[in-house]
């Protein structure tokens, strides 16, 4: 037998060399992406520079586990009691403060870095200022005030964005465009109708730069809007389907879980159901909830 020739020796050679660097190129940066694919995604996503927890509780408690035994008993009232008129906001009495600031502000020291501390801060001070119009609405909704918050707090960067602050919208709920609006014609405000709650409506760039949202007199007609837009057809189906205390199994997972607490599933069926097109958005209200222990205000409104 002949040895190998010095040019079937270098194919060898160079096929190895080759083989190697392509270890390195493709295999290593694979495993990389595997390996750290939670944390890449949550930087893609915008969750990394949010001041939440990167985690969904697997420890969730039911209602009666933590309001009593008397909590299923007061949630058949709740969900039997269906009133969706007017109710004043002084006539809203809380004898039960489940949820305390203090509580949640000292784990969020100890949990949070530095660096998401004084954004903590923004998201404790804009649910005290709307708890109670959110707590308002569930009561006569049936909405939990979890989900409305967390969605004001991300919709409107924690009531800081320019549709809260001139708009008093806190919700991205926009005017809705008229029969035969052609999106590539000359486009001007009269194509628009808003909300009878609504005062005007204001141009800015969403998905579309034509886009126009509604604007409310004040915030309290922003959270009725919001509740009067989730009991439409298109998302109220989550208000039977996701009753508070209970845990829901899911077709699509969130965080790795298909089996969740209620507003968990709220979320999810909220991004499913085309609330919002950014992709992690249900994750985003979830960690929201959960971080700032949300929940607790849904059972003060079903414990009055």
């Amino acid at each position: 037998m002949q040895p190998p020739s010095d040019s079937s020796s270098g194919c060898l050679q160079a096929f190895g060399r080759g083989s190697f660097i392509a270890l390195l190129v493709v295999a290593i940066p694979c495993y990389l992406v595997l390996r750290y694919q939670n944390e890449i995604e949550a930087r893609l996503s915008g969750l990394s520079d949010l001041p939440v927890f990167q985690q969904l509780s697997t420890d969730f408690k039911t209602g009666a586990d933590i309001a009593g035994a008397v909590f299923a008993e007061e949630l058949r009232n709740f969900y039997a009691d269906s009133n969706l008129t007017s109710m004043p906001l002084a006539s809203y009495s809380r004898k039960n403060t489940m949820w305390q600031r203090a509580k949640v502000e000292e784990q969020l020291r100890s949990r949070l870095g530095r660096k998401f501390q004084t954004n903590a801060l923004r998201y404790l001070d804009y649910v005290e200022q709307y708890r109670e119009l959110a707590e308002q609405e569930m009561r006569r909704s049936k909405i939990p005030a979890s989900v409305t918050l967390a969605q004001g707090i991300l919709e409107t960067n924690a009531g800081q964005s320019i549709l809260a602050t001139q708009g008093n919208n806190h919700f991205g709920i926009k005017c809705r465009a008229r029969p035969g609006f052609r999106k590539d014609g000359v486009i001007n405000d009269q194509d628009f109708n808003a909300h009878s709650l609504a005062i005007d409506c204001m141009q800015m760039h969403d998905d579309y730069a034509w886009d126009r949202f509604e604007v409310y007199p004040s915030p309290k007609e922003s959270f009725r809007r919001h509740s009067l837009l989730l009991r439409e057809q298109r998302y109220g189906w989550m208000i039977p389907a996701y009753e508070v205390g209970g845990m829901y199994d899911l077709k699509k997972d969130i965080f790795g879980h298909y089996r969740v607490p209620y507003y968990a599933a709220w979320c999810v069926g909220l991004k499913q159901s085309g609330y919002a097109t950014a992709r992690f958005y249900a994750e985003k209200l979830t960690l929201i909830i959960e971080t700032y222990q949300l929940w607790q205000i849904d059972y003060e409104v079903v414990m009055k």
